[in-house]
């Protein structure tokens, strides 16, 4: 098991505890960077890690009794909240609490509890959100709607502000209405009135402008979000509605303050130093972000779009890059790198392999992972024609006017390839390339098992001859990891009908809004 086990408790049919995902997700990352190991599971602990429990306050009395000691409990509630029991302070007093709010933290010294403050911190992975092209939603508010929060809506239709509102939305569909949101509104749910950070936090790591109730301890986020009283807050959206300007630069301030408040340096504070493991995840980010090139941001040289670095296209693999080594951007190769690391501690027999390689970046990571966790009895293995796409197959209704073949850019060498292999020092015996059309090289190539598919083939057929090659030499247990899902048609064509054919139940989760990827079950 993993070092760290960051646990999110849920309650048989309790949709609410995936408001714990994000800062579950952001958790495991920034521990990873730190060289640990960590793992997010529901309803577990174990014994041999360090338990980090989200939402033990659902847990019934007899439940926390079990929690083993060293866990930690961290509170992401308001205390003096209604739904906070005896039970629950009954257990910070065995157990090592972390606490988010500067505010809680004082109450529970006043209860005799000695909590570590770990504020909620940012990690670039939580910029998974490109705004809509359109945004048709003028005031978004999600959560439950109490008397207070009602009061606040009604004030605000009646000043003519359009609020969209949800309760019970997370993942996927949440993110898809703050997309479309032009501003997302904060209203207190308690009478404690704490700043809603947990919440607020992914908001402003996705550039979302916000509009917040003041809190007495908002301390410097008073400044990334627009503070406004009840009284003031139809004014203070019809006011950003109107100016785009002014809500733009609200959105550049707020990701600003946040993205500085590095979640790696807030768990830092409070953890145990493990050298080795802190240097693995230094070379393994070193490494990243050369791939990507974010280190001297080379620009972008594709055909439709300005010759210069953007770094939201880069963060999301948006652009071509003129000099780097990968296209697919750094929340693409950070979720490789998360599921080769993942696939090693969790034991998962099989090599990695990538159809389709480019400039072999995303090949080149796996090598890397291989290489910082000291591992030799597994393989990287590069496919690709080396020359560039192929021309549609007629009678292969997906590929229908695929142009991908015109692209001199998308066609780089076997040469080539290995130079930048070599440039990392990552050339070796444990990489093996398999040059030719999928359907000539696949079905013969000698791979016994697979851990990690990652499938960047872009068309339809090129997909579908991966699948059809590979797929059952995956292991379960293994991922298989689709680039180009939400890019291009007959890429999702050919995974959707793989997936019918076969009867593939695994859920597709989304990366970045290009890129999917599923867990093989056995």
């Amino acid at each position: 098991m993993a070092d760290y086990l960051i646990s999110i408790i849920r309650p048989n049919g309790y949709l609410h505890s995936s408001c714990f995902q994000e800062v579950a997700e952001t958790m495991e990352l920034a521990l990873r960077r730190l060289g640990h190991r960590a793992a997010i599971v529901e309803n577990t602990v174990d014994r041999q890690a360090t338990n980090i429990v989200l939402g033990s306050h659902l847990l019934s009395e007899a439940e926390m009794g079990m929690l083993p000691e060293g866990t930690i409990l961290y509170n992401l509630e308001q205390l003096g909240a209604e739904h906070l029991t005896d039970a629950y302070y009954r257990l910070a007093e065995r157990i090592v609490v972390w606490d988010y709010s500067p505010v809680n933290i004082a109450k529970w010294a006043e209860k005799g509890v000695d909590a570590r403050l770990v504020e909620i911190g940012y990690v670039p992975e939580l910029r998974k959100i490109a705004a809509a092209p359109v945004q048709d939603i003028d005031v978004l508010f999600y959560g439950s709607i109490n008397e207070h929060r009602r009061e606040v809506l009604l004030r605000l239709e009646k000043a003519g502000v359009k609020v969209h509102c949800v309760f019970g939305v997370y993942g996927r569909e949440r993110d898809a209405l703050i997309a479309r949101a032009k501003i997302v509104l904060n209203v207190h749910a308690y009478e404690t009135n704490l700043f809603e950070i947990v919440r607020m936090s992914y908001l402003l790591a996705n550039s979302k402008a916000v509009v917040s109730e003041a809190s007495l301890d908002m301390g410097g986020y008073a400044e990334a979000v627009a503070v406004a009283s009840v009284e003031e807050m139809a004014e203070v959206c019809l006011r950003l509605l109107r100016e785009e300007e002014e809500r733009r630069e609200l959105e550049q301030r707020g990701f600003a303050y946040f993205s500085q408040r590095s979640e790696v340096g807030i768990l830092e504070k409070v953890l145990p130093r493990d050298a080795g493991r802190e240097m693995r995840g230094l070379y393994l980010d070193m490494v990243q972000r050369c791939l990507i090139n974010v280190i001297y941001e080379d620009p972008n040289h594709d055909r439709w779009s300005p010759p210069v670095f953007q770094g939201q296209l880069r963060e999301f693999g948006r652009d071509w890059p003129s000099q780097a080594h990968s296209m697919i951007g750094n929340a693409r190769m950070t979720n490789l790198r998360r599921i080769a690391e993942h696939v090693l501690e969790q034991g998962v027999p099989g090599d990695f392999i990538e159809t389709g390689v480019w400039r072999g970046g995303a090949c080149i990571m796996m090598r890397a992972v291989l290489k910082a966790y000291g591992v030799t009895d597994r393989k990287v293995w590069a496919a690709d024609s080396f020359c560039g796409l192929p021309k549609p197959k007629p009678g292969v209704a997906a590929d229908e006017g695929d142009v991908h073949h015109t692209f001199s850019e998308l066609a780089v060498s076997l040469e080539q390839v290995k130079e930048n292999f070599a440039k990392y020092d990552l050339l070796d015996d444990q990489v093996r390339f398999l040059k030719g059309w999928f359907s000539e090289t696949l079905p013969t190539a000698p791979i016994e098992r697979l851990a990690v598919l990652r499938l960047d083939g872009d068309m339809y057929e090129s997909t579908m001859d991966a699948l059809e090659s590979l797929y059952d030499k995956v292991s379960p247990g293994g991922f298989v990891i689709v680039d180009d899902y939400g890019a291009v048609a007959g890429c999702q064509k050919a995974i959707e009908d793989f997936r019918a054919s076969r009867g593939i139940e695994a859920p597709v989760q989304p990366i970045d809004g290009y890129g999917v990827f599923w867990q093989k079950v056995a």
